[in-house]
């Protein structure tokens, strides 16, 4: 019976749910105003409010800064409501540095370009709808 269960798994899991190739979309994140030195930009696509600004990120990407202002991330993405977070890790060291006030001291940026400046931003402030291919912008500042 064991064996039956999990063989019924491998054969439908990839057939149904959100994730089928079928219904993947490509959502290009253009990240702007990077800084040209030797660093890292780090994205985080979020699904939900009660994952944003989390470790637990639904898509992650970390491009190598290499001669250029302007870069451009593809991810494969089922409708829905997302979020994207983004900033330069200049020292490469895999977090976002912060100053005493816990401000970032590195460049970052959010889908919306919404600039916070005191707190961290609402879901609602940096949400946006994937229907259709899309292409969003964020400014790192």
């Amino acid at each position: 019976m064991k064996i039956f269960f999990i063989l019924c798994v491998a054969l439908l899991g990839g057939s149904y749910g959100p994730e089928n190739s079928d219904e993947l979309i490509t959502l290009k994140v253009r990240i702007t105003n990077v800084e040209n030195e030797d660093s890292n930009i780090m994205i985080a696509v979020f699904r939900s409010y009660d994952t944003f600004l989390t470790e637990d990120m639904y898509r992650q990407e970390t491009v190598a800064v290499k001669n250029f202002t302007e870069t451009e991330v593809e991810f494969l993405l089922a409708k829905g409501e997302y979020a994207v977070a983004a900033f330069q890790d200049k020292n490469k060291n895999g977090d976002l540095d912060r100053n005493f006030f816990a401000y970032p001291t590195e460049p970052f940026g959010f889908s919306n370009n919404f600039r916070p400046l005191i707190k961290p931003p609402h879901w609602t402030d940096v949400a946006f709808q994937v229907n259709g291919e899309s292409v969003i912008e964020v400014e790192l500042n």
